[in-house]
This record gives structure tokens, C-alpha cells and sequence, in this order.
């Protein structure tokens, strides 16, 4: 769209790239703020990957103030989440489709040798600003590297928690404002995030003719409002105008602007969309 304060992206159209900001990972840029740094983008990471990484030595670190979020949407990626100084073995997670990570600041996470992902994986990577990718020029000013070392002094007294949740085993709620759509509530906002949130509109759906003009799908308090497309089709309106969108498809929209449902049905198939400060209503 010509509409600048709407950002649509069709996945499928864009090339993967080399990201330069971490060896060997891929990506797709959805959006970028320029004056924060924040990004979202679509991440591959190559099967195997790792072996070049930190020299081949275990890694652990957190990030100062940035906010880092995931959903994956393919294959495996192993990762390990450390409690204490103290912890050198860490608890192994892979990451597995329909995983959301919720990663606040002060939260130590990192790598080691073995194992490595065994069918690679395409992420779905937001975050809040720059320094969290080991490349980027803002990383030793943002990222504080953390040695296996009991003795090691650090600027915070405790590390706060990554929240992992596997969405394909909780259960979907009913849509707190459209009768019919389910939810499934991952993230409140914080630190400078919104809230997340999995939205599912049934085949078919048509909005009633008292909630075809039901104001605008953004949180109030939104600072980023996106959604992309997991499965299925989804028909919305960016002010006058229709937009269909499709599985893998990306829609950011400036705070103000209206996005509302679309004409007639607003999915043909079903959607499941991640949504980033909005829930569609």
C-alpha cells in the first residue's frame, strides 16, 4: 500500500538474506525503527548451525533493557536458559513449533556446542531496540556477557526469567469482544513491549452489522501494532480500503490509524494470526 502509516509484506515474495548481525542466520525484515532499533523479522536458522559460534564454546549472557520476543514457526532450535551465576549447566529448551518466547531484560540465556538443531527453523523474532545480536554495534553496550565463573561480579542483583509457553498445548478462550473468535493471551505489555496475543477467526466469519464499525484493533497504549498470519486468510479494512492477506503475511499500522474488519467474510478458510499490540478489535 502507498499509505504510510500501513506496512504490508508478503513473506513469500522476499528473498532470504545473510543477517550480519549473527553468523550464518538468515533473514526477512518485516519492520525496522529506525530511532530505537527495534526489528521484527523472519529468521532461518540452517541446519547444524552453531559450530562457528563463540569459537565453539558455551555462551551465556543477558541484555541491559531490550525485550525479545519469538514464535517459531518451523524445525528445532536448541537453547538454554541459566538461573543463577552459579548455574553452569543450564536447563536445555528446544524451541519447537508454536513455542512464544517471552525474554524481559536481566534474563540469562546462551548457547553451547551441542546439540544443534537438527532440521533448522524459521523464527518469528521481535525485539525492542539494538545490542542483542552479537554483530551489532550497539551489543557490548547493551548485552553484558556473563563467564562461568561463581566469582564473576555483575551490575544486577538477580536475573528475571524467560517465560517459554507452548501454544499448541494450552487452551483457546473465548474472544473477550467478538463473539465466535478465540484467543489465546501470551504476553501484557512491559519494558517497553505490547501485548501478544494468538487470534483465531473461524471459516466464513462475517462481522455482524453491529460490530462492522467497532472502532479500531489497537491497544490504545500500543507503540508497534502488527499482526502476521500463521495459518490461513484473513480480510481486513485499513481505513476505506480491503486488504486479504494470506499465511505468512505481515501487516504493521502506525497507532492511529483505523484497521477494522473487512467486507463480507472476513476468512475463507480460518486464520490464526500472532497478534502484537492489537487483538483485531
Amino acid at each position: 500500500m502507498s499509505d504510510p502509516r500501513f506496512h504490508h509484506v508478503r513473506t513469500e515474495e522476499i528473498e532470504w538474506v545473510d543477517d550480519p548481525d549473527i553468523p550464518g542466520f538468515k533473514q526477512k525484515i518485516l519492520s525496522r525503527d529506525d530511532e530505537t532499533g527495534a526489528v521484527t523479522r523472519l529468521w532461518f536458522v540452517p541446519p547444524n548451525w552453531g559450530e562457528d559460534v563463540f569459537d565453539g564454546k558455551p555462551d551465556r549472557h543477558y541484555h541491559k533493557s531490550v525485550v525479545e520476543r519469538g514464535f517459531q514457526l518451523y524445525g528445532d532450535f536448541p537453547h538454554w536458559e541459566f538461573n543463577s551465576v552459579e548455574d553452569f549447566e543450564g536447563d536445555l529448551y528446544i524451541f519447537k513449533r508454536g513455542l512464544f518466547m517471552d525474554r524481559p531484560p536481566g534474563s540469562l540465556h546462551g548457547l553451547r556446542p551441542e546439540p544443534r538443531s537438527q532440521a533448522g527453523a524459521v523464527i518469528l523474532y521481535w525485539n525492542t531496540g539494538r545490542g542483542a545480536s552479537i554483530k551489532e554495534e550497539a551489543f557490548a553496550e547493551e548485552t553484558v556477557n556473563v563467564p562461568f565463573d561463581k566469582n564473576v561480579k555483575l551490575e544486577i542483583n538477580a536475573f528475571t526469567a524467560c517465560n517459554l509457553t507452548q501454544t499448541e498445548t494450552i487452551n483457546w478462550q473465548p474472544h473477550p469482544d467478538v463473539p465466535g473468535w478465540k484467543i489465546k493471551p501470551l504476553a501484557e505489555s512491559g519494558y517497553g513491549a505490547d501485548t501478544v496475543d494468538l487470534v483465531f477467526i473461524p471459516s466464513d466469519w462475517r462481522s455482524p452489522d453491529g460490530l462492522r464499525d467497532h472502532g479500531n484493533a489497537t491497544n490504545t497504549k500500543a507503540k508497534r501494532p502488527w499482526l502476521y498470519v500463521v495459518t490461513g486468510d484473513l480480510a481486513v479494512r485499513l481505513d476505506e480500503e480491503n486488504l486479504r492477506l494470506k499465511q505468512d503475511d505481515y501487516i504493521g499500522w502506525a497507532p492511529s490509524a483505523n484497521v477494522a474488519f473487512a467486507d463480507g467474510s472476513v476468512s475463507e478458510t480460518g486464520c490464526i494470526a500472532i497478534c502484537s499490540g492489537n487483538r483485531l478489535v
